[in-house]
């Protein structure tokens, strides 16, 4: 029992370390989702599709033509060994002060669909298509800035 009454505080600063832990890590996650224009392309013709960014209320992340040049802008990088000619379309931002920062800032809130283009080659033999999408970012709220991050989701969908 001393045992227990002697390592008491130590797991009560334990648990709150974690607890806090855990909300800092889950305070700048940013949920990254996508969608395909119509879920068929066929070979030989032009898709469209959208990197659909979920930005909890209480952050921002950087647009991706950020006001300052130290800051870090929002970016999303496509690959796949199907698909090609990747054209990504950015929205804009919105310009807003900040605590941190005597100058507005050009920032994401909110959903935000970053759209874009592709082609399918006329002779690819495969009847499905994957799209790597790598989404590059920095959360802030309007207080800190938490270290960039980047998520990666793959889109598929079937090819006519």
């Amino acid at each position: 029992m001393n045992c227990m009454k002697k390592n008491a505080p130590k797991l009560f600063f334990a648990v709150i370390f974690i607890v806090a832990f855990s909300f800092l890590a889950n305070a700048q996650t940013v949920a990254v989702s996508s969608s395909i224009v119509k879920n068929s392309v066929k070979r030989g013709a032009t898709g469209k599709g959208s990197i659909i960014l979920s930005i909890p209320k209480e952050l921002h992340i950087n647009s991706n033509q950020p006001t300052c040049d130290f800051m870090i802008p929002t970016l999303v990088e496509l690959s796949s060994k199907d698909a090609e000619n990747f054209k990504i379309t950015y929205p804009k931002g919105k310009d807003k002060k900040f605590d941190f920062s005597e100058d507005q800032i050009n920032v994401y809130e909110g959903k935000t669909i970053v759209n874009f283009r592709f082609s399918i080659p006329k002779n690819l033999k495969s009847k499905t298509i994957n799209i790597r999408a790598a989404v590059s970012y920095q959360a802030c709220t309007n207080e800190v800035c938490y270290p960039p991050q980047k998520k990666e989701i793959v889109l598929i969908f079937q090819t006519k």
